[in-house]
């Protein structure tokens, strides 16, 4: 067990509107889809102006569909970030994981395939037949562009796409850098179905803090860990305390860390537990800055083996953390 104590952070902004968009009011659900690691969950937390979901290097770090609502003058778009798709996935979490982005397929008003600036893979070929077999309208985004040396490399990547399907537009961007982020969404925003908003007007992120605090933990274990501990990670909220009496009146969080075996634990721990001191340090950090208030963070970590294949453990984890 590590506690990690802090002093307050500042009050975390808020997030900023949406590009104007003229009436009639346009209103619509996007499901963001495509391979682990394409950059899906950075392009919300840039349109957001939040952080909504974690972004790392490894991929496969979405487990669930998450749903944010941005809106603006005249629009409101219901974005859900879907765990990477995995084509044939190896264990049960795999399997949730990729029957969650299919069912994202069918809520969506409208798709965007985000692929990276190469030709078509096995994985993209899949999708675009499941957008076809569901005929969803849909945008191609290329991210990634900022690693392409010459964006004439690019051509020949849209040329193969539009082969596959008549997408609605074609928009290359870099999630990371923000290039072309805005222009793509003014465009969803084109394509959605006019309506009324289907929530309360104003930027919200419909997630639970219970959530989002899991995955700011597990973010930072894949960031300080790397390959080290790869997957084979789950955090469950155990005790959430908006005030705690015994520690100042500060928020309490004690989380629990599972891996699937010892070994694992030990790395997680490190040397008079100073490994798993720095995950609650960085994470605290994030914390308080998402909630605006100083935090007390516990965390522990158990061995629970082959939890990625066990139907009961999956189900208490999501209704822990929900």
């Amino acid at each position: 067990m590590v506690a990690v104590d802090a002093a307050p952070s500042p009050d975390r902004p808020k997030p900023e509107q949406g590009p104007e968009v003229s009436s009639p009011f346009k209103a619509g659900t996007l499901a963001i889809v495509g391979r682990s690691n394409v950059g899906k969950s950075t392009l919300i937390n840039q349109w957001m102006h939040a952080k909504v979901s974690i972004v790392t290097p490894k991929p496969q770090t979405t487990r669930e569909n998450i749903m944010a609502v941005l809106t603006g003058d005249g629009f409101q778009v219901v974005l859900l970030d879907t765990p990477g798709y995995l084509g044939d996935p190896a264990h049960l979490l795999g399997k949730q994981m990729t029957l969650l982005a299919r069912g994202a397929l069918l809520e969506a008003d409208l798709v965007l395939l985000m692929v990276e600036p190469c030709q078509p893979g096995e994985i993209e070929r899949r999708l675009i037949e499941l957008i076809k077999a569901d005929k969803r309208p849909a945008l191609l985004a290329i991210n990634k562009i900022d690693t392409v040396p010459q964006k004439s490399l690019l051509l020949p990547v849209i040329e193969a796409y539009s082969q596959l399907h008549p997408f609605r537009e074609i928009v290359p961007i870099s999630a990371l850098k923000g290039e072309g982020v805005e222009l793509l969404l003014r465009l969803v925003i084109a394509h959605l179905p006019e309506g009324a908003p289907a929530f309360p007007l104003g930027s919200r992120v419909y997630r639970s803090q219970r959530a989002m605090v899991a995955d700011i933990i597990r973010e930072e274990i894949y960031m300080l860990y790397r390959q080290e501990v790869p997957y084979a990670v789950a955090v469950a909220i155990d005790e959430f305390q908006p005030s705690s009496p015994q520690h100042g009146g500060k928020v309490y969080i004690r989380a629990l860390i599972f891996v699937e075996r010892e070994g694992q634990k030990g790395i997680l721990i490190g040397k008079g537990g100073g490994a798993l001191k720095e995950v609650g340090t960085r994470a605290r950090q994030q914390l308080e800055f998402l909630l605006g208030r100083p935090i007390f963070l516990e965390l522990w970590v158990k061995v629970k083996p082959g939890w990625r294949k066990d139907l009961q453990f999956l189900r208490w984890l999501q209704e822990t953390n929900s």
